[in-house]
């Protein structure tokens, strides 16, 4: 079964409406950013259920995060920068036709948010802003 975080991150960065609100670059299926200059996005499966083994609905959830607007710039508040982000990832996985993926085929419903939060982890004066879309892909694995 391929990885289905890296057939949405794939996917998402191949659309210009996405990159045009967060650049490719900044697009992960891994940690954040060191130094975070601006918004990023990571790609994580934290569920998948299904009884057969080639055909399997992973749960994919896009997390987009905003650093402050001292750090980011311009006027626009850091949480609604995030939310644009999560539901245009949301958007544009579940309008998709099926996709192709290594040798596999994808297409998506989604399942929840946006959902925002703020990380404080850092820190107080280091906050994160972050707006969360869940997806559920149905993924049929190509037979081996």
């Amino acid at each position: 079964m391929p990885f289905a975080p890296g057939a949405a991150r794939l996917f998402l960065i191949g659309q210009a409406e996405f990159t045009a609100l967060v650049p490719a670059s900044s697009v992960t299926t891994r940690e954040a950013p060191d130094p975070i200059t601006g918004p990023f996005v990571t790609i994580r499966a934290p569920g998948n259920v299904g009884t057969d083994p080639l055909l399997r609905k992973p749960l994919i959830q896009v997390d987009a995060w905003v650093p402050k607007l001292e750090i980011l710039g311009g006027t626009t508040d850091p949480e609604e920068i995030a939310w644009d982000i999560a539901a245009m990832a949301g958007t544009l996985l579940c309008r998709a036709k099926a996709q192709e993926f290594r040798g596999s085929a994808w297409n998506a419903r989604w399942t929840d948010g946006p959902i925002c939060d703020i990380d404080t982890t850092r820190g107080k004066d280091q906050p994160l802003y972050r707006a969360l879309i869940r997806v559920e892909m149905k993924l049929r694995a190509a037979r081996a």
